[in-house]
C-alpha cells in the first residue's frame, strides 16, 4: 500500500519562477525513482510564492531516504536557498 506526502513549502519574495524551476527538478528526480508513482505540483493563486505537491511513494521511509539523499547533494543543498524554510511534510493513508 502506498502512502500520499503533501509538501508545502515557499518561496523568497521575487524567487517563485526559480523555486519552481527547483521543485521541477526534483520532480524529475522523484519521478525517475520506483519507489515514486507520482508528484503533482500546485502554485497558490492568491500567493504566487507558495507551492503544495502531493507524492505518492511506497512508504514513508523510502521518502525520507529520498530527501536525505537530496539534502545530501551539495548542487541541490545550494538551489535550495530560493525557498523561506525547509518544506513542511505531512504524510497520509489513501482511503
Amino acid at each position: 500500500m502506498s502512502i500520499v506526502a503533501i509538501v508545502k513549502i515557499t518561496a523568497i519574495q521575487g524567487q517563485w519562477s526559480r523555486a519552481l524551476e527547483v521543485i521541477e527538478d526534483s520532480r524529475a528526480l522523484c519521478l525517475g525513482l520506483e519507489e515514486c508513482s507520482e508528484f503533482l505540483v500546485f502554485q497558490s493563486q492568491s500567493d504566487k510564492h507558495k507551492f503544495s505537491f502531493v507524492e505518492r511513494w511506497s512508504s514513508i521511509e523510502k521518502h525520507k531516504a529520498f530527501l536525505e539523499k537530496l539534502m545530501n547533494n551539495k548542487e541541490f543543498e545550494a538551489k535550495m536557498v530560493v525557498f523561506t524554510s525547509a518544506p513542511d511534510i505531512e504524510y497520509f493513508d489513501e482511503r
